[in-house]
């Protein structure tokens, strides 16, 4: 009951203030509170379920199951290319063209697919040589995740400005999932059927919001052209190759540490990883909304004046972003009591360490996604996202045998740290030409 009332509240106060809105801003202060309520939902859900995995399947088989998650991480990464981004600017630039829009979204899709059906087979390879059987399992029975993430098309909400749908798809099936955890999942061995249970909640939301995109943004019928899907390839290429050298540095540790420490202590590090990246994606509802206005804004191509107003909005969020990690620090012991009960210090230990990423990670957002790629400057953005995240795994190959888990913690300080630098620098250039 105290569930459903707060569930309605929310969504009553929503639809109030939604109806206030009015003016130019209408569109990203709608994307603002409607990712703001789903990151609530992503924040508040795993702090229900996380606590009840590590108690229930223990933090060794919590470790084995983080790393087939993020195994399964790189797959929707090589997926989505880069079109998170490339193709959110082309619909927001074109939102009136229904024709366009429709080739957009179709050739998108499409060109996802050809990505995934390789990279499942070459990292089904990679499961089946070097992991023992229970890896097999989770990994076939997270394939459902892959297929549900290209069916929800992030992309078309985002360029309308309308992520309301995707809020409300993907706050039903958060839900579904976390009911699921609770009745399916009841001893240790049930680890490997956690990932069975996101593949489910990625598959309904998907089935809902291509339902949706045909329902209110008249999708029209299915499109294939191969010079289209060639095009979108082409458009998200630079952006795919800095993607991929940041989530290199964001989501590798995990990866690399299984191969040099025990699964108990990558149950730790990733216990305290999703502490820091949770709190991170408090600042996402602000730069998710902020990248389609500016990229519809930024078409007057005025590159000094729109790249000021970058740095001023960087200059007002640093503040919000360094409160946020002061704050982790202050309550990392009791963020480590309620997940794990306390169990290991060494989680509280790396919430502290890693804290600085919330504050440069948030800057480097707005810095290189919402900046450099709407200046159209991707080529320069993968470039300091490639020296950043090689000099970030160099340091991790390198000390992660010494120093363990604090190796892995050191390399995302040090990757966000270089990245601010240069990103920085290269938009400082543009405001004084």
């Amino acid at each position: 009951m105290l569930q459903t009332d707060f569930t309605s509240f929310i969504i009553v106060s929503y639809i109030d203030i939604k109806k206030r809105l009015t003016g130019q801003y209408k569109g990203i202060v709608e994307s603002f509170l409607s990712l703001s309520i789903l990151n609530a939902v992503n924040i508040i859900l795993p702090l229900i379920t996380l606590p009840y995995l590590i108690r229930v399947v223990g933090l060794e088989k919590y470790g084995a199951y983080s790393i087939v998650y993020t195994i399964l991480q790189y797959v929707l990464l090589l997926s989505a290319y880069g079109f998170s981004y490339t193709t959110t600017k082309l619909i927001a630039q074109n939102r009136e063209d229904i024709s366009l829009v429709s080739k957009i979204f179709y050739s998108t899709i499409y060109a996802r697919l050809a990505i995934s059906i390789p990279a499942l087979f070459f990292f089904l390879l990679v499961i089946l040589l070097f992991y023992p059987s229970d890896y097999l399992i989770m990994y076939v029975g997270g394939i459902g995740m892959v297929l549900g993430d290209i069916l929800n098309p992030v992309w078309l909400f985002q360029g309308y400005e309308k992520m309301r749908y995707m809020t409300i798809a993907n706050f039903i099936c958060k839900i579904l999932f976390t009911i699921l955890i609770f009745v399916f999942i009841t001893s240790e061995g049930d680890y490997i059927y956690i990932n069975v249970l996101n593949s489910l909640g990625y598959i309904v939301s998907g089935i809902i919001t291509i339902y949706i995109s045909y329902r209110y943004f008249h999708i029209r019928r299915p499109i294939f052209s191969i010079p289209d899907i060639v095009l979108q390839f082409k458009e998200g290429w630079s952006v795919f190759l800095s993607t991929i050298f940041m989530n290199l540095y964001r989501n590798s540790n995990i990866f690399i540490l299984g191969f040099f420490v025990s699964e108990y202590n990558v149950g730790i590090y990733s216990t305290a990883e999703k502490v820091i990246k949770a709190v991170q994606s408090l600042i996402a509802p602000v730069s998710n909304a902020l990248f389609p206005y500016f990229a519809a804004s930024f078409k007057n191509n005025d590159v000094p004046n729109n790249a000021r107003r970058v740095i001023a909005l960087n200059k007002k969020l640093f503040y919000a972003l360094l409160l946020l990690s002061l704050i982790v620090i202050a309550t990392s012991d009791i963020m480590n009591t309620l997940i794990s009960g306390g169990e290991d210090k060494l989680i509280t230990y790396l919430i502290c360490l890693m804290s600085p990423v919330i504050c440069i990670g948030g800057m480097n957002y707005i810095l290189g996604i919402v900046g450099l790629v709407n200046l159209n400057y991707n080529h320069l953005f993968l470039k300091f996202v490639t020296i950043s995240g090689l000099a970030s795994m160099a340091f991790l190959i390198i000390t992660v045998p010494i120093a363990g888990v604090y190796s892995a913690s050191l390399s995302m300080i040090i990757a966000e740290t270089v990245l601010f630098f240069y990103c920085f620098r290269k938009i400082k250039m543009a405001a004084s030409n």
